[in-house]
Order: structure tokens, then C-alpha cells, then sequence
């Protein structure tokens, strides 16, 4: 088996990939009777400024630098993935919109593109293996390694749509890898409960960003 299904390290494991970087933004406050209407002005100025920044960052945020390879794990916003997807010659696997989650990236230099999901509020980096993980990596014949992983004891291969084939491990159910007939990738789904990171590659929930 390739070094993928050999590598027995989680995207929790591979999550704390690399981790560390977080991008911050900090407001700023700042003061009397005789101006007191004035102060008002300039308090109400401040916030029309700050709400349109806010109301920028919240629908144009694709316009803002991606991590860099190797550079760590970065919170970004949904615009940004989009982006990132369509500047790669291959897809790029996530498991769609999530209420409540801010979407962390991590790349490498090898090629291995790894989106996760954090509660709001959880900072990128974070070292816990709490949390679901997608991962699109660069692995030539990809479908002929799961297959053949999946005739070792304790692994389980399974048909998925469009020809595909998940491959499941007893000794490590949290993660579930699958590929395509003729693809040059494979994607690698870690979610602390095996359950649900089979339920979600089954039920074709892990799907490309473009």
C-alpha cells in the first residue's frame, strides 16, 4: 500500500500537522462633555467603519491570502476554500457548509490539502482529535492501492457512487479512505466516531468544492 493507507497517523495526528497559525483581528476603543456630540459622531463613524469591514471580510473574504504550504493551519472562510479549490488541477474534498464551524486549512508541499471543522470559538491549531477532518492528497493510482489494502485482514472495502471504493480498518474506524477509477488522488475522511466517518463517505456527503 502507498504511504497514505501505510501511514497510520489520523489527520488528528497529521492535524496537529503542521498547526499553528491563526490570523486575529483586534478592534480598538478610544474619549468629554463640551464634545459630547462630536464624540457621538466620531463613535458612530468608528462603527459604520467597523460594521462595513466586518460586512467585507464576511462576503468577500476569498479575496484574502491563503496559508501558505507548510506554513501551519489557518482559519478561512468558505470564499477562500472556493478559491483555493479552483487554482489546484485536482479536487478538493470537504464535507459542505457547516452552521456553527469555522473551516481550518492546512497544505503541504506534498500536495496534501487538509480542511477541518472547529466549533466557533476553537482557535486554528488546536492539538485536540475532536473534530472532523478532510483530506485531499496527491496519490497516483490511488483505486488500485485501496483495492488491494482491502484484501488485508482487519480492512473492509466498500463500492461508493461513480465506481469508487471506500476502504475501512478495524484497527482504526475513525479513519475511512476513498478513491476513483483513473484518478491521480485519494481522500481520507477522520472523524472520532468511525460511525459517522463512514456514514458521511457512504452517504456521499464528502464531496469536492468544485
Amino acid at each position: 500500500m502507498t504511504e497514505l493507507v501505510d501511514s497510520t497517523s489520523s489527520p488528528a495526528e497529521t492535524g496537529s500537522l503542521e498547526t499553528v497559525a491563526e490570523s486575529v483581528l483586534e478592534p480598538s476603543s478610544s474619549r468629554r462633555r463640551a464634545y459630547f456630540p462630536f464624540i457621538l459622531l466620531g463613535v458612530a463613524a468608528a462603527v459604520a467603519v467597523g460594521l462595513g469591514a466586518w460586512l467585507l471580510l464576511r462576503s468577500d473574504g476569498g479575496t484574502a491570502a491563503l496559508p501558505a504550504p507548510n506554513a501551519g493551519a489557518a482559519l478561512v472562510s468558505q470564499a477562500q476554500l472556493e478559491r483555493l479549490a479552483a487554482s489546484v488541477s485536482r479536487p478538493v474534498y470537504w464535507a459542505g457548509p457547516k452552521s456553527g464551524f469555522s473551516y481550518e486549512l492546512t497544505t503541504t508541499s506534498t500536495g496534501r490539502i487538509f480542511i477541518r471543522y472547529l466549533p466557533r470559538g476553537v482557535k486554528a491549531g488546536d492539538p485536540r482529535p475532536d473534530y472532523l477532518v478532510v483530506g485531499t492528497y496527491a496519490q497516483p493510482d490511488s483505486f488500485a492501492d485501496l483495492t488491494q489494502a482491502g484484501k488485508r485482514k482487519g480492512s473492509v472495502a466498500l463500492a461508493i457512487d461513480k465506481g469508487g471504493i471506500a476502504l475501512l480498518s478495524s484497527k482504526r474506524p475513525s479513519n475511512v479512505y476513498f478513491a476513483y477509477p483513473r484518478t491521480t488522488y485519494q481522500v481520507e475522511v477522520y472523524e472520532p466516531s468511525g460511525d459517522t466517518a463512514r456514514r458521511l463517505v457512504l452517504a456521499g456527503q464528502i464531496r469536492p468544492l468544485r
